[in-house]
């Protein structure tokens, strides 16, 4: 670990990611982000009135749950003040209701009922009811939507609409975690934009103005079912650069932006910012289990034994995050106590001994990363890594939009891969690792661990449906069609002006309405 850290701080120096259920009730609060959620205490009375500024990390052509742009995580801070999520994420990776006030299951977790709060309206008037959720979440289910949950609409094999308040799920397979599907696109209960209404939610803000792709204007709607937001308006500014969005806010002309980059995580605390972060991203590395070399699992296993991932975390996040050891985050509710055993040490004589085994005593490979510094440098580290076990690694960097073609495409032979998909551990198993899935950019096949995510899927009782995860998991990491590096801090920055910041340290899914914050001037 030693020998690492100093052999790779030139790195650190010479440079300076992303690629996105019971019967309680949550309270508003879990989403507006109030003092009960663990808004600092020093924060004192909330403050109405005035205009909230905002930095957004990537442009949108939509203000539609069905462009998954808008319902990305630095992009939720938006959908979040325009609609309300029928579900949200709670701590350590629950799922409770909200705009829902509960979603049931029958015995097999086949059958679901959602039951709606009552005296919902869209910002147009018209009641959010049962048949409204039916004509969103049909709408959404459209080939033409272009929505990322398409693949989640079509596990559906009927819905209809039972009454004013009730809504009936007809599943085509079990699936005990089906309200997780309702946190995004699915659960933000939307109207078709049409004519001047390019949104039409339920949510505390209505569009006043908005320039796809620059920037949109909200103001507070007068007719919230809810608590009403705090800002008279929030104003919302695309910031791509990263830099410039960190400077905006050092400068005084944001209030609030999105980061995800180490060293302003790092810093905000010297600079007088005030942060609202949680493990919302992880950074790990793609093989194409189609194509050779890597149709071998012991060439795979070898660069699994060749990374150091305490060292990867130290000198790319900056002690900002944490290793990772497999698809079960660190506070996913179906985590093993022992997870973390299941994942090799860093081993590079093991990694020279499994490649010469496999016949490929000189592997090389060409390695597809984002352009973007953080990518870049973490690219840097495994190069120097792999290296020490006789790999030789060649770094392509691309823009975000040429590596995305290649990963679903799967024209690649190494990709870096950093995603908040394990935020959620049902999805991201069966979404990456299910034989047929699109989402399986590896390629990945392995009938054991098919069984056991489909009965860990149909499995009522979260404890067993735990035992069939870990199964999986373990699988997964001995197979190694992905390398684990990471758990990133991600999340908001703000200045010392802005006031009702919630605690989201345990969230894995980083979601915060901006309803629930005030700028204190």
């Amino acid at each position: 670990m030693k020998r690492h850290t100093h052999l790779l701080a030139a790195s650190a120096c010479a440079l300076t990611l992303a690629l996105t259920a019971g019967a309680c009730t949550a309270s508003d609060s879990a989403v507006s982000g109030d003092g009960s959620t663990g808004a600092a205490p020093a924060d004192g009375p909330a403050v109405d009135g005035g205009t909230l500024r905002v930095g957004l990390d990537r442009p949108f052509t939509k203000l539609d749950p069905a462009d998954g742009t808008l319902t990305s995580m630095p992009m939720m801070v938006l959908a979040n003040a325009l609609y309300d999520p029928l579900m949200i994420n709670g701590d350590d990776g629950v799922v409770e209701p909200y705009l829902a006030e509960a979603f049931t299951p029958d015995a097999n977790a086949t059958g679901w009922t959602l039951k709606l709060r009552e005296g919902v309206k869209f910002s147009d008037g018209k009641p959010l009811d049962a048949q409204a959720v039916v004509d969103h979440v049909k709408r959404l289910a459209k080939p033409e939507s272009t929505c990322t949950c398409a693949a989640d609409a079509a596990t559906i094999g009927a819905i209809e609409a039972n009454g004013p308040t009730t809504v009936d799920f007809t599943l085509k397979a079990p699936n005990a975690n089906f309200p997780s599907l309702f946190t995004r696109s699915l659960g933000y209960v939307s109207q078709a934009p049409a004519g001047t209404a390019p949104a039409v939610g339920s949510g505390p803000y209505t569009v006043e103005s908005v320039q796809p792709g620059v920037s949109v204007t909200v103001a507070r709607n007068p007719a919230y079912w809810g608590d009403k937001g705090h800002a008279d308006k929030i104003v919302y500014k695309v910031l791509p650069d990263s830099d410039s969005r960190y400077q905006s806010l050092r400068s005084g002309d944001a209030d609030l932006i999105w980061t995800e980059t180490p060293a302003q995580l790092k810093q905000a605390g010297g600079a007088g910012l005030r942060a609202a972060t949680g493990p919302g991203s992880t950074s790990t590395v793609l093989f194409n289990t189609k194509a050779a070399p890597f149709d071998d699992p012991r060439v795979r296993r070898a660069l699994q034994y060749a990374v150091d991932r305490e060292a990867v975390e130290k000198v790319v996040f900056l002690g900002q995050g944490k290793p990772s050891d497999g698809p079960i985050g660190s506070h996913s509710p179906y985590r093993a106590a022992n997870a973390a055993d299941a994942y090799p040490a860093h081993d590079p004589a093991k990694a020279r001994a499994l490649l010469a085994e496999a016949g490929h005593p000189d592997l090389s490979f060409e390695y597809l990363v984002d352009n973007r510094p953080e990518g870049q440098q973490r690219a840097t580290v495994l190069q120097q890594m792999f290296a020490e076990a006789g790999v030789r690694m060649t770094i392509k960097p691309m823009d975000a939009a040429s590596l995305n073609t290649a990963m679903f495409q799967r024209k690649f032979q190494v990709l870096d891969f950093v995603t908040s998909m394990f935020g959620d551990t049902d999805t991201a198993l069966n979404s990456l690792y299910t034989a047929g899935s699109p989402y399986n950019f590896m390629g990945y096949s392995n009938p054991e661990v098919n069984k056991a995510i489909v009965a860990g899927r149909a499995e009522p009782d979260a404890a067993k449906r735990g035992t069939a995860y870990d199964k999986a998991a373990r699988t997964i990491v001995g197979d190694a069609p992905m390398l684990f590096l990471t758990e990133n801090r991600t999340g908001f920055l703000a200045t010392a002006e802005v006031g009702g910041l919630p605690d989201l340290s345990r969230r894995t899914v980083i979601s915060l309405s901006p309803a629930g914050l005030w700028v204190k001037k």
